[in-house]
């Protein structure tokens, strides 16, 4: 599977879902600050799964690796697949950071809103 592919599909399935999620959150009363906090959360779980597949992918590596020391997965060693883990995980944090910069930020605003009011 190519990454524009996963890209592409997982962008795409993105925007759906949280169109959907912002509209039933503003229909129970969460608003578009709980939206955008559950979209970016969505997002970084698919995020967080890509890491555990990778771990995964790592580990099946190295028992073939026991009885064959060339096996590969998809054309990829050790070394690209944990370098990949990397990465994501760097991503990931950075993702994270910016999520609660992004959610404190739009609340603080809407305190300092509704203090002025």
């Amino acid at each position: 599977m190519t990454t524009e592919v996963f890209n592409y599909s997982f962008v795409s399935t993105a925007e759906n879902d949280r169109a959907s999620e912002a509209k039933s959150a503003l229909g129970n009363g969460g608003g578009w600050l709980r939206a955008i906090a559950l979209a970016l959360g969505k997002i970084a779980d698919a995020m967080g799964e890509r890491m555990l597949e990778l771990a995964r992918q790592i580990d099946t590596l190295q028992k073939q690796q026991q009885d064959n020391p060339d096996a590969t997965i998809d054309g990829k060693g050790l070394t690209e697949l944990n370098a990949e883990l990397q990465v994501l995980g760097q991503q990931l944090g950075q993702m994270l950071q910016q999520l609660a910069t992004i959610v404190k930020t739009i609340g603080e605003g809407n305190k300092d809103i509704a203090r002025k009011q």
